[in-house]
């Protein structure tokens, strides 16, 4: 099933990883937009419409739960938010708190695909 006009804002200061999940959303039909830090996010998110956004958790300066405390606090509360790490040990909140929106690298393809078109249903 391609997706048509959804777009997914992907946040990874680790630039392969950036192009290897563009590659995979983007032969399902997705359009991403890839950000290397929340400063760059920001930009997107103000000057594009985004169907959901994706954060690594490790990210210098803020990092990815920080964003999403930020994102959920803002006038684009209505994103949908994934968090993905590999080293997620670190971040217990994570692991307790938002178990049920984080997903561990590397990641899956076809499954994680999967759970991005259920939340975007």
């Amino acid at each position: 099933m391609k997706e048509t006009e959804r777009t997914i804002l992907y946040i990874d200061d680790d630039y392969q990883s950036g192009l290897l999940v563009k590659f995979f959303f983007e032969k399902e039909g997705f359009k991403v937009e890839l950000a290397m830090n929340t400063s760059e996010a920001r930009d997107i998110l103000k000057n594009n419409p985004v169907d959901m956004v994706i954060t690594d958790i490790g990210l210098p300066g803020e990092n990815g739960i920080e964003f999403y405390k930020w994102l959920t606090g803002s006038e684009y509360k209505d994103i949908p938010i994934f968090l993905v790490s590999a080293h997620a040990m670190g971040f217990n909140e994570v692991l307790t708190e938002h178990r049920d929106i984080f997903f561990e690298k590397p990641l899956f393809f076809p499954n994680f695909i999967k759970e991005v078109r259920k939340v975007l249903k």
